[in-house]
Order: structure tokens, then sequence, then C-alpha cells
């Protein structure tokens, strides 16, 4: 009775020392699961501002001119994003506060993508944009703006038959970093409102007759070709198609009559063949 007594309160030591030695186990796992969780929840809760540094910083090469953001939110969950307060400023030589500004767009991207050569967008929703269209003798600024991304995208596309001959070869052990593609299944830009105004002349056209809604602009199935299309190359497509919206209003209708009554107050010139009339 003794020995069985005895083994009895060592087996219960045994069990007690056990369950104590699990509990902790248990504890130490489920510190590391919140631990993990809060990293990968913080990772994801920046992925709007990391969005929003590359747009600041990677488009004002691309336009000329400056570019800001007031907020990108993204969701790790569904992919979609709406990117808030997007503005290109004008570029030298004209006076308006801003050539675009975009209160509000959509996005909805593929996660399964993100980590691929090719990040696939499902959609850019685009609505009710600020266009304000500035002429002057040597232009307009949205022609300016959408003729340096052109040049850009051009610097930027390999010419094979023209090969450097001092080019320097790149370390052994380094990788060339692949640039950045995309593919948008579409794109849409619905409700833009453009007002004018003459470069150099006191008194910016104003007032209800001085707005027009341009036609919607709907693109699809861009870079949906194996290669894709690169953000400069996106941002240059749209631009174009902006400034070529924006010619097409501005040479008709209110727009024009309001814009050739500052021609007066230019130099030679005025605006005759600004808009191919």
């Amino acid at each position: 009775m003794l020995e069985e007594s005895c083994f009895d309160t060592l087996q219960t030591a045994v069990c007690r020392e056990s369950w104590r030695s699990m509990k902790w186990i248990i504890r130490i796992v489920i510190v590391l699961v919140v631990l993990i969780g809060a990293v990968l929840w913080f990772g994801w809760s920046q992925l709007g501002n990391l969005v929003k540094f590359g747009i600041e910083k990677g488009t004002p090469p691309v336009v000329q001119t400056s570019v800001s953001v007031q907020s990108v939110k993204l969701s790790p969950f569904s992919g979609t994003g709406v990117i808030e307060g997007f503005e290109i400023g004008n570029p030298k030589g004209f006076t308006g506060p801003y050539a675009v500004r975009i209160g509000r767009a959509e996005v909805a991207l593929d996660l399964n993508s993100v980590s691929t050569d090719k990040v696939v967008i499902q959609h850019i929703r685009i609505t009710d944009p600020e266009i304000n269209l500035e002429a002057g003798l040597g232009g307009t600024n949205l022609k300016h703006i959408a003729d340096n991304a052109k040049s850009f995208v051009s610097q930027q596309t390999p010419h094979t038959d023209k090969a450097p001959a001092t080019a320097a070869a790149p370390a052994a052990d380094s990788k060339p970093k692949k640039p950045l593609k995309l593919q948008v299944n579409e794109l849409l830009i619905t409700g833009a409102k453009l007002s004018a105004s003459v470069a150099g002349i006191a008194g910016v056209v104003s007032g209800a007759d001085a707005k027009v809604t341009l036609p919607d602009i709907h693109l699809t199935n861009l870079g949906s070709g194996g290669a894709g299309i690169s953000p400069a190359e996106l941002t240059s497509l749209v631009l174009s198609h902006i400034s070529t919206e924006a010619a097409k209003a501005s040479a008709s209708g209110s727009l024009k009559n309001l814009l050739q009554g500052g021609t007066e107050k230019l130099n030679t010139g005025g605006l005759k063949g600004l808009f191919g009339k």
C-alpha cells in the first residue's frame, strides 16, 4: 500500500509539472501568434502609405511637374482601394494652381498577381475629376504635361539598334532589377469637368459657362500582352487622352468663345493654332 501511495503521489506530481509546462507552451504560442498577426497587420496597414510614396516620388519625373496625393487606402483582403486627393501641378510657364485634380479614384487589384512580374489591376474608376486647361503662346499646360510623359517613356524604352559603346559591365553577383509592369483591365473616367483660362492674362476665366463636361474616357485591356505596360506608359496614355478631349472641347462651344476673348490681350500669335483651328 505504501508503494502504491508513493507511486500515485509521484504520478500526480509529474502530471502537474507536465500541465504547467504545457500551459507555458500554450501561452508562448499565443503570444507568438499575436505578435505575428500584429506585424502582418502593421505591414498591410502601411501598404497605402507605400503606394502614396511611390506615386509622389515616381510620377513627377514622368510629367515634369509636382504631384501630390492626400491618401491611399487599400484592403489586404479584397484588393480594393481608394486614392483620394490626387493632384498634378502646372508645368513652368503656367500660373494656375493645378492642371488635374482627382478627388477620388477607386481601384481593384488582383491580389494573386502582386507577387508576380506583372501586377493586374482589375479596374481604375475616376469620377468627376477637375481639369484646368491653361492656354498660352507655347501651347496648353495639358499638352506640355502629356508631351513630357511621352518623352520620358521614349527615353526609358530600350533601343536595340543603338547600344552604347562604353557601357559598363554589370557586377558578376548583381541581378538586373525587373521594372514594374502592369495590366489594367478597365480604366474609366467619367464626369470630367474642364475649365479654361489664358496664361499671362489677369482674371482667370470662370463661371458656369467656363466649364464643360468631357465625354467619358473608357480604356480596356491595357498591357494585356505578355510584357504589360509600365506605370509611366499608363500615365502617358491617360494624359494623352485627357489632353486630346480637352483640346476638342476647347476648339468648339462656349470654351472656345471664352478663350478667344483673351486672345486680344496676348502678343502676336494669340491662341491660333493651339487647338488645330
